[in-house]
């Protein structure tokens, strides 16, 4: 129950949200055309300092390198944007021994990688901007807790600055940063440090069961699990979002009231929570 074990109501409270498929929406047509791009951007890259792939070849690579990942996200743990372009050179038949791990060089391989999710970005959901102000007017501090794939924290932000909502954040953690996944707890402790707020005090929103729901609630949080209508994307069955939830438990167990459908209904939560 919202609230219990609460010792002092005027203590600040927190919402911390969920980012893929809570705040931020993609599409399979999208994430194809951001893989090629990509794919080019690291092939330029490479060409660059000596490692001779063709497109194809990394194009194999960047595929094959998805169900990789997916065995280490699995145990909560964290690839880094680096790791994820030796893996796959590596699986491209590439020399990883020539590949920059700093300076100008190295620098290149990574925007390649990553610039294509601001070209392209996911949507931002409408109710995003008005919920946050909700919030914000509330005096609830602000957190955001999202596990990474291929995008890393950084070009995440610059993504959520575009959006003009960054401004609402009082703390962005993020996986590929902090080494640990939801629902691991320390990636939530690690929220709770930043935002200087008791777990007991703090909301999390998200649209996963187990990363978001359960993983929260374990590490001390309260919990609220985002059902927004289905659009029903076709995501191919290697793709990392099919991958990422091929583990997914169902919703079982989930009290129906801390269920929603909107981001606008947060707020009721806060005011709850407020009135414990």
């Amino acid at each position: 129950m919202f609230g219990e074990d609460v010792q002092d109501k005027n203590e600040k409270i927190g919402v911390t949200f969920d980012l893929w498929e809570t705040l931020i929406f993609d599409k399979p047509e999208l994430d194809l055309k951001r893989g090629r791009m990509r794919c080019e951007g690291v092939h330029n890259a490479l060409e660059k300092i000596g490692v001779s792939l063709t497109l194809e070849e990394v194009m194999r690579g960047y595929e094959e390198s998805a169900a990789r990942f997916q065995e280490v996200w699995d145990q909560n743990r964290e690839v880094s944007t680096l790791e994820q372009i030796l893996a796959l050179v590596e699986l491209a038949g590439g020399n990883v021994d020539k590949i920059p791990t700093s300076g100008d060089e190295a620098r290149a391989l990574v925007d390649g990688y990553v610039e294509p999710l601001l070209s392209l970005p996911p949507r931002l959901d409408e109710t995003v901007p008005s919920a946050l102000e909700e919030l914000s007017a509330l005096g609830v501090r602000i957190g955001l807790v999202s596990n990474t794939g291929r995008a890393p924290g950084e070009a995440l932000r610059r993504m959520l600055e575009k959006y003009d909502v960054i401004k609402y954040f009082d703390a962005t953690i993020f996986s590929n940063e902090v080494g640990w996944r939801k629902p691991d707890a320390r990636i939530f402790k690690e929220a709770i440090a930043k935002l200087g707020i008791v777990p007991e005090r703090v909301i999390h929103v998200g649209d996963n069961p187990d990363a978001d729901f359960r993983g929260a609630r374990e590490a001390g949080f309260n919990a609220i699990l985002f059902e927004p209508e289905p659009s029903a994307p076709t995501w191919g069955p290697n793709s990392l979002f099919a991958l990422s939830r091929r583990h997914i438990q169902p919703a079982t167990g989930v009290d129906p009231s801390y269920r929603i459908k909107s981001l606008k209904d947060v707020a009721k939560f806060v005011n709850h929570l407020i009135d414990t």
